[in-house]
């Protein structure tokens, strides 16, 4: 973890806990008095079920907050409000003296929406984000979606001391509440640009002038507190203005793309912000009435790491589809039974349980339920095979069965292992399979019964049928089964039926020597002219044009009657030069030292030659790395090389830096400098964008995953991870 990582997480862990400290050290009452008569009077209280129960009513004189005379109080003085306290001692109409000590406890609303769920809220947060971050480290889009989680939370934690009158929980949660969002929209930017989708909104810059206009009102608010409503407005207008312009970036941008992971993002951004901006936001901007307290609409926010942790930003999301369809149909689930319980509950309790209580209840049972349908699909996909006969459990056991004929080398192994198959799962052995070259009255794949019999057309070539008959009829889910695995062995035999014509056509071509197979002649003949046409290129640019440049020095030379040798030995010297250059293309060509001291020592010598040709400062990191697919180690070798050629060539930078590290099973390459950097769209239509899409190519054909980061004077970075493909090894 670098140093500025560990700080921002140092930073963000520490006002977490400073804000939590401050809501837990004092209660929050929130009791609203009258002062015109001078003296505090009690007025209402927003906790009016724990007032009551203190005996604590309107009219009542407030003597002291915490042993401090109450007039004195600074919240008294600026908003008539006692917004915390550990004791108070009133005064009732008839001259008695009433003293009431608080505790968290004794208002349970305080305690779950001013500590329990903001801390909750705060960890959660906080994990996914260092989630998140050792998942895609020195990633661009993961830092952003880092600290626009980080900033959520820190914002929501901060409400408890924010609604203390705690000058530094104020600040954070006014700046916060916006700065998440432009985070946010800034994540979207570089998002877009990762997936090649113009981006046709207001370039982020410009919106973090709005969190330093937040910053500067609350710098007002601080020195002037008449200030305090209209920068209260400024900031909710602000975040207003900012959700939706995030929303209309996302729906826009989702209509005109369709794709899933922009829906993903969409649905994971609007689920947490708009209740909050509907139910409480906009209503205190107009003038009205909040629909929800704000403690309440903030529990929204909840669905913000739930939904994110679903987001990975390195090359792709997670199985979206699959995440999304899971997570809908347990949550449906979920609900209902949440609401059945929730309310047994408070039909048991009704006389106990405020709103607040059966809310918290219901969020409870809701996650409970839903971290158990999780919980029994792991068991399940553990012990299910055990729990269940072999005879029950047919489509589990499908992919198992598809797996191991999968391994059948020609198509009489492929019948012999369904054979087995049906044998095993449907436990019978009253069928045959029948080859037939007569037309048969089914389709492809369709079970048909007849007569209490069940066929079944595994696979028709045209001049040939293969035919199964079952001599009894199966249940439901046995012809699904059935149905399903018979559309896999069709799939199969076709498979096999090719590579049997083309293992012919090869060994026929093989037998005759004068006899080629033309699409792969083709084939060979595109690649070897392809290469011949770059190595043409490169030899005609560099190397022939220095001979000729020589050989015009030389006319000019033989017909001088003066011959000098100064300028021969120029000559010669430039000779040699070409002669070194040569040398270095048929290095390039096939690195000598690759395959004789190993990629480390050939990636070494590589950057001492670079060292010495750059007018840039290299730092390498270089990790020894092993494959068992020997062909990885020219990629690296490449990779690094082509990465290094583009530094020469356009980066303009004065320090490079490059690592290679070794992961299990593959590695990861990065590449940082401080040149003119470009914008991706722009390079891409640049004669500079050969390299960069000749390292993207390379990278896709190994399954590998890169991500550029640039734009104009801010450097070129390039992250790249390639995973050994393992199991086709074993």
């Amino acid at each position: 973890m670098s140093k500025w990582t560990y700080s921002i997480f140092i930073t963000y862990l520490l006002l977490g806990i400073y804000v939590l400290v401050v809501a837990m050290r004092i209660p929050l009452i929130l009791i609203s008095v009258d002062t015109t008569s001078g003296q505090p009077i009690i007025d209402e209280s927003y906790y009016p079920d724990w007032a009551q129960q203190n005996n604590i009513e309107k009219g009542d004189l407030l003597l002291t907050i915490d042993g401090k005379p109450a007039e004195d109080v600074r919240s008294i003085q600026l908003d008539s409000v006692v917004r915390s306290a550990n004791e108070l001692t009133f005064m009732k109409p008839n001259g008695n003296v009433h003293s009431v000590t608080i505790k968290h406890k004794d208002i349970p609303e305080e305690f779950y929406l001013q500590i329990v769920f903001p801390l909750f809220y705060f960890v959660l947060s906080f994990g996914v984000a260092l989630y998140l971050w050792r998942r895609n480290q020195d990633n661009l889009l993961t830092s952003l979606l880092t600290l626009f989680l980080l900033t959520c939370s820190l914002a929501y934690i901060s409400t408890g001391a924010s609604a203390r009158g705690n000058l530094i929980g104020s600040s954070v949660i006014t700046i916060g509440i916006v700065l998440c969002i432009v985070l946010f929209i800034h994540f979207l930017q570089f998002y877009f640009r990762y997936l090649n989708i113009e981006w046709r909104y207001i370039n982020t810059k410009r919106l973090y002038l709005i969190v330093l206009l937040i910053a500067c009102c609350d710098f007002i608010e601080i020195v002037n507190s008449d200030f305090r409503t209209i920068a209260s407005l400024i900031n909710l207008g602000m975040f207003a203005v900012l959700v939706l312009y995030a929303i209309y970036i996302l729906l826009t941008s989702y209509l005109r793309t369709k794709l899933a992971k922009i829906r993903l993002i969409t649905i994971a951004f609007i689920t947490p912000f708009l209740p909050f901006l509907l139910l409480f936001v906009i209503p205190e901007i107009v003038g009205l009435n909040p629909i929800l307290h704000a403690e309440v609409a903030a529990l929204f926010l909840l669905f913000i790491p739930f939904s994110f942790i679903f987001i990975q930003v390195n090359e792709r999301l997670f199985d979206i589809e699959y995440q999304l369809s899971r997570l809908r149909y347990y949550s449906t689930l979920a609900f209902f039974s949440a609401l059945l319980l929730t309310t047994g509950i408070t039909i048991l309790f009704i006389d106990k349980l405020s709103i607040i209580n059966i809310t918290s209840i219901y969020i409870l049972v809701f996650f409970v339920i839903i971290a158990s349908f999780y919980i029994k699909e792991q068991l399940d996909f553990k012990y299910r095979k055990i729990i269940f006969s072999s005879t029950g459990n047919y489509v589990h056991n499908l992919y198992a069965a598809v797996n191991r004929m999968g391994k059948a080398k020609n198509q009489q192994e492929l019948l012999d292992q369904f054979k087995y198959e049906i044998t095993e799962k449907l436990g019978t052995t009253a069928f045959t399979i029948t080859t037939t070259t007569e037309d048969v009255p089914y389709t492809r794949g369709e079970v048909n019964i007849v007569n209490e019999m069940t066929h079944l057309l595994l696979h028709d070539s045209g001049e040939e049928k293969i035919m199964l008959n079952i001599r009894h009829v199966l249940q439901q889910e046995e012809l699904l089964w059935l149905e399903l695995l018979a559309l896999y062995v069709s799939m199969f035999i076709d498979n096999l039926k090719l590579i049997e014509d083309l293992v012919c056509e090869i060994r026929l071509m093989k037998d005759n020597h004068d006899t080629q197979l033309p699409w792969l002649d083709k084939l060979l003949w595109n690649i070897i002219e392809k290469e011949k046409s770059i190595l043409a290129q490169e030899l005609h640019d560099t190397i022939l044009q220095e001979q000729l440049h020589l050989a015009r020095e030389l006319d000019v030379l033989a017909s001088s009657p003066d011959i000098k040798k100064e300028k021969v030995l120029d000559i010669r010297e430039q000779l040699l030069n070409a002669s070194k250059d040569l040398r270095e293309y048929c290095e390039n060509l096939s690195p000598p030292l690759l395959d004789t001291f190993g990629l480390q020592i050939a990636l070494k010598k590589l950057t001492q030659k670079v060292k010495i040709r750059a007018d840039f400062l290299l730092n390498t990191q270089i990790e020894r790395v092993q494959f068992q697919d020997v062909t990885l180690h020219l990629v690296v070798y490449r990779l690094v090389q082509e990465l290094l050629n583009n530094a020469i060539k356009h980066a303009e930078a004065t320090e490079v830096s490059l690592t290679l590290q070794a992961i299990n099973g593959g590695f990861i390459l990065q590449y940082d400098d401080n040149g003119i950097g470009a914008n991706i769209e722009d390079l891409m239509q640049s004669s500079a964008s050969m390299g960069i899409n000749g390292i993207r190519e390379r990278v896709r054909a190994f399954n590998g995953d890169i991500t550029i980061t640039s734009s104009h004077n801010e450097g070129m970075h390039i992250f790249i991870q390639i995973q050994e493909d393992v199991e086709s090894y074993d």
